[in-house]
């Protein structure tokens, strides 16, 4: 999470350090109970997700410098911008997963600790009224600069879920003392992570037509467009040989060698519903939790996965 906290500026969260859940050393994920799994699991999930955050936001920053660099390489802009750009609206998502990860961290954290028998401690966090605030910011800057928008009774919901997990340690001990049962902790907990996971996915997008993947996926396509009018323009130049064509093509072919790799998006989606999924089944005492809770584990497997892959590896 520090990286994450340097690149996104949110100070009350650098305060409280990264997110640590409380697992047995030497214990495998087989040996663990799915509540055991599940609350090491949303750490997991939470340096995946800043991972391909970053890398959507690294596509957004080339895709504003091509911008710049062919308009003026073509003669479209003569006074291209030489400052870095500024954030998009992945980075703006990135400040919004932020704070809600670390309410879930501080949640997983008296998970783990619930499902080992232990007495609830919380750790050092913001409090849970700060990263509400942060992440109610966030959703006002998405709103502002990219009409990236949920619906009122979501926002309202998914602000005091985060809020409420990020407090649930105080409240709990302060409730049901020092030892409130698992079923205690993730029955209170529930509702609050259903919201939030409610409202993390209307602002990620159901399809490529909503949401933060809608932007992208137009960026995505304004920079093909971009590029290929380039080449084209490189191509219809008499005065550029086979060897200058060559050259230009490799070079711009090289810059698109670290996008992130196609259906990122789609799986931080996919990833939020199985970890409302997972929960819903400890919540429930379902006899698939541990199947739900492993689904979960998966969906994280493969947002890693993706997070690792780029063009040069086929996508």
């Amino acid at each position: 999470m520090s990286r994450r906290y340097a690149l996104l500026t949110l100070p009350l969260l650098l305060a409280a350090g990264c997110a640590q859940m409380t697992q047995e050393p030497g214990r495998d994920r087989a040996s663990q109970s799915p509540a055991a799994r599940f609350a090491g699991s949303v750490e997991s999930s939470d340096h995946a997700m800043e991972t391909a955050i970053g890398r959507m936001e690294a596509f957004e920053r080339l895709a504003s410098r091509e911008d710049s660099a062919i308009g003026y390489a073509v003669g479209t802009n003569t006074a291209p911008q030489l400052l870095p750009a500024g954030g998009g609206v992945a980075e703006t998502a990135g400040r919004l997963l932020a704070p809600a990860f670390t309410a879930l961290g501080d949640y997983g954290h008296i998970l783990a600790q619930a499902a080992a028998m232990r007495p609830i401690q919380a750790k050092q966090s913001p409090s849970g009224a700060d990263l509400a605030a942060a992440a109610g910011k966030a959703l006002d800057e998405l709103a502002a600069s990219a009409r990236v928008t949920v619906a009122p009774a979501v926002r309202t919901a998914g602000l005091a879920a985060i809020a409420s997990l990020a407090d649930l340690p105080e409240q709990l001990t302060k409730n049901a003392g020092s030892r409130p049962s698992l079923a205690t902790v993730v029955s209170q907990a529930d509702p609050q992570v259903k919201a939030l996971v409610v409202m993390l996915q209307a602002v990620i997008g159901g399809t490529t037509e909503t949401g933060v993947r809608a932007v992208i996926r137009s960026r995505r396509m304004a920079l093909d467009t971009t590029q290929a009018r380039f080449l084209a323009a490189v191509r219809a130049d008499r005065t550029a040989g086979p060897a200058d064509r060559y050259a230009i093509f490799r070079t711009v072919a090289e810059l698109r060698e670290g996008d992130p790799a196609q259906g990122t998006l789609a799986q931080v989606h996919s990833l939020l519903g199985s970890l409302g999924q997972a929960h819903d089944a400890l919540d429930e005492g379902a006899a698939d939790a541990d199947a739900k809770v492993a689904g979960f584990e998966a969906s994280v497997d493969r947002l890693t996965a993706l997070g690792e892959q780029t063009r040069r590896a086929g996508q």
